[in-house]
């Protein structure tokens, strides 16, 4: 990988963290501590390492994307990073989530045009997989619940 496509996709990945987690205020937080939580439900060290996890995973998807010249990799990561930003602005700053749920919904499209557009780098493939694997194993479901038990909690 060329270093200029490695920051190329770190910078992406990295401007996307900061612009996304910025609608993630400090009262949003209190207002997701006081929500019902499903069982099972990570505690925020384990969602900080997921994020953390993903922005590291995206910017190499981007990076590899760039160098490769794959102008389909590139659309579909950037789509899914705005789709995760998204879904952070419909949980956090709308504090719904039931809106959050059905942007999560939404956000398979590009997480699996993406998951695609990759089938043929191996690196890629296997590096995107398991958050592919973490978004349709536990948030979907997580999401879900989370709404049930919260229906009413949207602004």
């Amino acid at each position: 990988m060329k270093a200029r496509s490695a920051v190329a996709g770190g910078t992406i990945a990295a401007t996307a963290a900061v612009l996304g987690n910025a609608l993630v205020g400090k009262e949003s937080l209190a207002w997701f501590r006081a929500l019902k939580a499903p069982r099972g439900q990570l505690p925020m060290s384990g969602f900080v390492a997921v994020a953390a996890l993903y922005y590291m995973i995206m910017g190499m998807v981007l990076a590899r994307g760039i160098d490769q010249r794959r102008a389909s990799t590139i659309a579909w990561a950037i789509a899914v990073l705005i789709g995760n930003e998204a879904w952070n602005g419909l949980l956090f700053g709308r504090r719904n989530p039931g809106a959050a749920f059905a942007g999560l919904l939404a956000f398979l499209l590009p997480l699996g045009g993406l998951q695609w557009s990759v089938r043929r780098d191996r690196r890629s493939s296997v590096v995107l997989l398991p958050y592919t694997v973490y978004v349709l194993g536990y948030d979907l479901g997580w999401s879900y619940r989370l709404w049930r038990l919260n229906p009413r909690s949207g602004c």
